[in-house]
């Protein structure tokens, strides 16, 4: 579809009219050139409010059009009538595997723990901080999926009649807070859920109640045309998703109460939840890295599994480049000791339960024996009356429901996929991952990021990489500092995240060069690409162009290769750089090993417990032992990393260097 030409200029205009503004705003002319930064801020601009939206999308004449021929067999909410069918004779039968025993019986604990008034109320609404209701309408959904299952699953009025309070506890709000929409679309979600998943057994009166507030608390309010409150609408991160999925769903839920209305808001969904696909298009990475792809992509495949169980289609939404490969994304992340956690990532495996529905959509056996390494733990209440602090019963419902009996850890084949893999997305992030085998913890795996640097969540970590073998980390990603850190999500150039040790390019697995020419040390707005990437015979290789990182600090060339090599065993990175004036250079890797450097420090004994690698500097430079921490000092909110070290290079004075380690 081509774009006109009054539109685009009208774009690039108004971008250039907000860099600006930027750019005055946060003084970056005092920091570095002017035309230097310009061009960036004016593509930030342009990103910012190039809207992406799906053109195949069904209008809302064609949903009219779908409503009056659907006639909904409930559930179909998350999964249909089949899959609860299926489960009701697992427990009727007491046919069960391990896993799916684990499975029920989360639930059922879960659903148990839920009858008891005392530790579970039905909830008061309350404001949090944040002035949000939010903590409240997520402990809604896992209440109405573990209290629905149950019902479903055993027949018992015990739960669906705890289910109806938790509902006329709702309904009786004053509002659902739209003054912080997520708040309010998690609710919205809820409450068709209860409708749903309980629809056999509620009062006409009550469903009607539901129909109503829906409407009036959500519905219509997501409908405004106020589109700086109801930002959601136009945004790229997952409150769109989230947002749109659960108004969204709501909207088919109760489709019959008022069809007008759920017909123009199911038009924006399909329309506008594209927007957001750019975070994963087109190779599945997720931008912000692997612990948020949980909630984005949760959202859209609630939203795309429902609308297919509801209207027999998602309207092409699935097809759109990126989405299959989405649900790869935390196998593929995932190492033999956590995940790849670059910017604001905890190192823990991404477990969800839609990593079952991809399984089966996709038939992928790699992506169910993923999701079946969380098993369940022996459940036990407590007084928090919060049903996530106790455990995950409400992810094993949907496990229950969405895993394919016919994958198992036994019989599943993973040799299609592939060891060593590039992925990308449109917003600039880009991954090289390698490996040995997966879901082995004794392979070895090395992981290293390029990308753009300016992206939320982000780090200075362009070059940056996870090494690990032998069962343990030995170059290590720090992840996340306080989110309550001032300035933490201010990553502009000269941002106050760039005074946080573990967000700047000295806190990551890469290089640091002429540290005191610039305060961020790299480039905030640069973007690095991938110029190769292999499969060898032993392992496999790429090579990443470095320099945009740099330019700022006085370099006018930086690459790093990085190769897997000797049968997947062993990590070589070899650094090329070079500068307009005399610089200094570090090379820079974090680890909890233990490390002793050799007389002539051209070798580095790393010991983690009676784990042993070796670490060799072949050519320039030799290694020194550094603290996890500022360059000269420290920051004031920096967190306490004494428990790793810094194995490091550093050159002095030159204007050229060839810096190449192997670790071995």
């Amino acid at each position: 579809m081509k774009k006109s030409k009054k539109k685009t200029g009208l774009k690039i205009f108004l971008s250039v009219v907000i860099s600006v503004i930027l750019i005055i705003v946060l003084g970056i002319t005092d920091i570095v050139p002017y035309f230097a930064v310009i061009p960036d801020m004016v593509k930030v601009g342009i990103d910012y409010i190039s809207l992406d939206r799906y053109g195949e999308a069904p209008t809302k004449k064609d949903i009219l059009s779908e409503l009056e021929k659907t006639e909904p067999t409930h559930p179909f909410i998350y999964a249909d009538k089949s899959a609860f069918d299926l489960i009701r004779k697992e427990y009727n039968d007491n046919s069960y595997s391990d896993y799916t025993l684990a499975l029920k019986n989360s639930v059922i604990d879960n659903a148990d723990a839920l009858l008891d008034d005392n530790i579970y109320p039905v909830q008061e609404y309350v404001l949090d901080e944040e002035d949000s209701i939010l903590p409240i309408s997520r402990e809604e959904i896992n209440r109405m999926v573990i209290l629905g299952c149950a019902w479903q699953m055993t027949g018992e009025e015990k739960y669906a009649e705890k289910a109806v309070k938790e509902l006329q506890k709702v309904c009786s709000y004053d509002d659902w807070c739209t003054s912080h929409f997520l708040a309010t679309a998690e609710m919205a979600l809820a409450v068709s859920i209860g409708y749903d998943w309980l629809f056999d057994y509620l009062p006409q009166e009550m469903k009607n109640t539901m129909a109503e507030k829906v409407l009036e608390y959500a519905v219509k309010p997501a409908l405004s045309k106020n589109y700086l409150k109801n930002w959601f609408t136009w945004s790229k991160n997952n409150w769109n998703s989230i947002c749109y999925n659960g108004i969204g769903v709501a909207c088919m839920t109760f489709a019959d109460y008022f069809p007008e209305e759920s017909a123009e808001f199911l038009a924006m969904c399909y329309k506008n939840m594209p927007i957001a696909f750019a975070n994963f298009t087109p190779d599945g990475v997720y931008a912000e890295g692997p612990g948020y792809s949980q909630s984005g992509m949760n959202s859209i495949v609630t939203f795309i599994a429902t609308s297919k169980n509801y209207f027999g289609t998602d309207f092409g939404m699935s097809e759109i480049d990126g989405f299959r490969e989405l649900g790869s994304f935390p196998a593929y992340i995932t190492t033999p000791t956590g995940v790849f956690n670059y910017g604001d990532n905890k190192d823990r495996m991404c477990f969800s339960p839609v990593l079952h529905w991809y399984a089966s959509e996709y038939d992928s056996p790699l992506l169910a024996v993923y999701q079946m390494w969380d098993m369940p733990g022996q459940f036990a209440p407590d007084t928090s009356d919060n049903t996530e602090r106790n455990g995950s019963g409400k992810e094993d419902a949907l496990s229950l429901l969405w895993y394919n009996r016919d994958y198992t850890v036994e019989t599943a084949d993973f040799r299609k996929e592939p060891l060593v893999t590039l992925l990308n997305s449109d917003a600039g992030q880009e991954l090289v991952l390698m490996r040995s085998a997966y879901l082995d913890k004794d392979a070895t795996f090395a992981g290293i990021k390029a990308g753009y640097n300016f992206i939320n969540h982000g780090d200075l970590d362009i070059g940056t990489f996870v090494f690990d073998a032998k069962g343990e980390r030995w170059a290590e990603e720090l992840g996340p500092s306080g989110y309550d850190a001032p300035s933490y999500f201010v990553n502009t150039p000269a941002g106050g995240r760039w005074k946080i040790y573990c967000k700047r390019a000295e806190g990551q697995n890469t290089l640091v060069i002429n540290p005191d020419m610039t305060l961020d040390d790299q480039y905030v707005l640069a973007e690095c690409k991938f110029t190769e990437h292999t499969r060898t015979t032993e392992g496999g290789k790429c090579t990443l162009d470095m320099t945009d990182a740099y330019r700022m600090n006085g370099a006018t060339e930086v690459t790093r290769k990085f190769e897997l090599y000797n049968s997947y065993s062993s990590l070589r990175i070899t650094d090329t750089v070079k500068c307009l004036i005399k610089s200094d250079i570090y090379w820079f890797m974090h680890t909890k090993a233990d490390i002793e450097i050799s007389e002539d420090g051209k070798t580095a004994t790393l010991k983690i417990g009676d784990k042993q690698m070796t670490a060799t500097c072949h050519k320039d430079g030799t290694f020194s032992i550094m603290n996890a921490e500022k360059l000269g000092g420290k920051y004031e909110y920096d967190d306490d990393y004494s428990d790793i070290k810094k194995l490091t290079v550093h050159l002095e004075d030159v204007r050229s260097a060839e810096i190449e380690i192997t670790i071995e």
